[in-house]
């Protein structure tokens, strides 16, 4: 995928998201800001997400929902208790919780090198976790994250906020409370629950729809259908082809404006010249307008 095909699917993604991190598209993994081996997807870096523009269009829908949502997402959801929810998801695994035991060995298979030695933290392990669980939840049609139960996994999400951080009580993060956990940071980097009401009514609908039509999500889903992805390709070059149409007719008020401008000028004040470019520049309007 090229650069400028690859900055359009971001936008299409990302154009719900109004507390979103800044996201950079490096043309491959050679370019990204920090050494990274040649077959890196994305990274996290700064607070900025950069993803790599020489991928699948799921992998990189997938990519952009591991670095936005499961880093990006969370910490901003979660602020100075980012550590303490991370420190709680390793107990969750240490104490065998099956849901985050099956990522974990994924994560641990991807980040052993071929000398067997483990490259991760307990801290960046369940960071990793994270983001492995938001590709999986993510719902290509819309972008979001999309789990089982939302309002259930929403309401464990909070329930076991409140225990930790309001009652100060030790409890491990199961899969489903960081499902409901990176709904939240979805939903919050969507501008939840301070958006205007029109957008609120609009994404409550919406939301209604995705829970209508849920199903389980299945960690070894194979990769998008060609019409998936002639789908969000479609959407991408509508949405690219929608700005540049909003450009030209933001151009053209400002060429009528002047050449109004220019002819009001012109009758007041006996100037002819004024009022024959002021004819022009509308003249030119109308024939660019065909």
């Amino acid at each position: 995928m090229n650069t400028r095909l690859a900055s359009s699917l971001t936008r299409y993604f990302t154009a719900r998201w109004h507390r979103g991190p800044k996201v950079h598209i490096a043309p491959t993994a050679r370019d990204l800001p920090v050494p990274a081996p040649d077959d890196a997807r994305g990274l996290y870096w700064g607070g900025a997400v950069h993803l790599v523009a020489e991928q699948p269009l799921d992998s990189m829908a997938q990519t952009l929902a591991h670095e936005a949502i499961g880093h990006h997402g969370l910490r901003q959801l979660m602020g100075s208790e980012w550590k303490h929810f991370m420190r709680h998801i390793s107990e969750g695994v240490r104490a065998g919780e099956p849901g985050l035991q099956q990522i974990c060995q994924h994560i641990r298979r991807t980040y052993t090198d071929d000398a067997g030695n483990y490259q991760l933290t307990a801290r960046q392990e369940s960071d990793e976790i994270s983001g492995y669980l938001a590709e999986q939840l993510l719902c290509f049609s819309t972008g979001s994250i999309k789990p089982d139960r939302p309002l259930s996994q929403a309401l464990q999400a909070v329930k076991g906020r409140v225990l930790r951080e309001g009652l100060c009580l030790d409890r491990n993060v199961s899969r489903s409370e960081l499902e409901g956990a990176l709904l939240l940071a979805d939903l919050n980097m969507q501008g939840w629950p301070w958006l205007p009401v029109r957008h609120r009514i609009r994404r409550f609908w919406r939301s209604c729809g995705n829970m209508l039509g849920m199903s389980k999500p299945n960690p070894y889903k194979p990769p998008m259908s060609m019409q998936e992805s002639q789908r969000l390709l479609d959407g991408a070059r509508q949405q690219e082809l929608n700005e540049g149409r909003w450009k030209i007719g933001l151009l053209k008020w400002v060429f009528w404006a002047v050449a109004l401008g220019l002819m009001t000028i012109g009758v007041f004040n006996g100037y002819f010249v004024s009022i024959l470019i002021g004819v022009a520049v509308i003249a030119l309007v109308c024939i660019l307008d065909q």
